[in-house]
């Protein structure tokens, strides 16, 4: 098994996730939505906000093939697996157009799939709670130099590049699918 990604209608990744649990059972596929706790002030009162850390992506770890595909697409919300390999580049047809064609048993599953690599989604795992949130880190800061006492980010200080003590925000630099995302996580100054 491996892990994938589901690009979904944004706003609606719970729903998806509970389709999945209730579709598919635990021991053939895992799903996920990664999510990140930060304050936002609002009329000079902070609240504490639970915001999806990759909005519109539904994680799934499952054994992908072209039959686990379309029980996927059955819900109407699911709108593909992301994939960074590039078909237009490769002159190749669609799954679709396979499927008529009665070609797809031809091709090679993995350029329709791609997983994540292991080491991108060992970090995001690492981060997060039982319930897929990543709660707050403990952060001293003095003058530009800080150290994270405690929470998700603690040993990640390498990945920090910027704190903001006003928003306790810190901006750390993930990598996910081959990209490299800046992304705020909330903190707890000390």
């Amino acid at each position: 098994m491996a892990w994938y990604v589901l690009f979904v209608k944004s706003g609606f990744e719970s729903q998806v996730k509970h389709w999945l649990d209730a579709r598919f059972d635990g021991n053939l596929l895992y799903s996920i939505i990664p999510k990140r706790k930060v304050p936002e002030k609002k009329r000079g009162q902070e609240y504490h906000v639970v915001k999806p850390l990759f909005p519109g992506y539904v994680f799934v770890e499952t054994k992908m093939n072209f039959s686990t595909y379309y029980r996927l697409k059955e819900n109407s919300l699911i709108y593909q697996t992301l994939n960074y390999n590039n078909l237009k580049d490769r002159n190749m047809k669609s799954i679709d157009t396979l499927l008529i064609d009665n070609q797809l048993e031809k091709l090679d599953e993995s350029y329709f799939f791609k997983e994540i690599p292991m080491e991108e989604m060992f970090v995001v795992l690492n981060l997060i709670n039982q319930d897929d949130t990543i709660e707050y880190s403990q952060v001293c800061v003095d003058n530009s130099n800080f150290v994270v006492r405690a929470g998700p980010l603690k040993g990640m200080e390498r990945f920090i590049k910027k704190i903001d003590k006003h928003k306790k925000r810190a901006k750390v630099l993930l990598t996910i699918l081959g990209a490299e995302l800046l992304i705020d996580f909330g903190i707890e100054i000390l």
